[in-house]
């Protein structure tokens, strides 16, 4: 099983990323954390048997993505993480240091959109997850 996590402060995102990831099959009800610090503590806590697919955005308070990042490189549940870096940021040197990180499957400027959701479900790495709709 595929389990969507929405990482980013901002509120209004988060709402509007939710419902687009529903509206378009991605998620039915995607996880949302404004800290990415709680983040952490839940994917501390999950499932080994379930895959998580994590909307990360990178300018957050207190722990910014590329903390984030660092700190799943810990867990044990790190083989099944896959990020898509979901930023505001047009910084290139973003994009660049996004190369650096393997868990890091694609670089989406917001905001997110249907044609992005599409993209996600046709990656090889997570097509699977999609091919037989619940």
């Amino acid at each position: 099983m595929l389990k969507v996590l929405i990482i980013d402060d901002d509120d209004i995102v988060t709402l509007v990323q939710g419902k687009l990831l529903q509206n378009c099959n991605v998620a039915k009800d995607p996880l949302k954390f404004k800290r990415a610090s709680d983040a952490l503590e839940y994917l501390n806590s999950a499932s080994h048997e379930n895959h998580y697919l994590l909307l990360l955005d990178i300018n957050m308070p207190m722990m910014n993505g590329w903390q984030f990042l660092e700190a799943i490189e810990e867990m044990a549940v790190k083989e099944n993480i896959y990020v898509f870096m979901v930023t505001s940021s047009i910084d290139y040197n973003d994009k660049e240091k996004a190369k650096n990180y393997a868990k890091i499957i694609n670089f989406i400027e917001k905001p997110i959109t249907a044609k992005n959701c599409e993209q996600i479900k046709e990656l090889p790495i997570l097509k699977r997850f999609f091919e037989h709709p619940n």
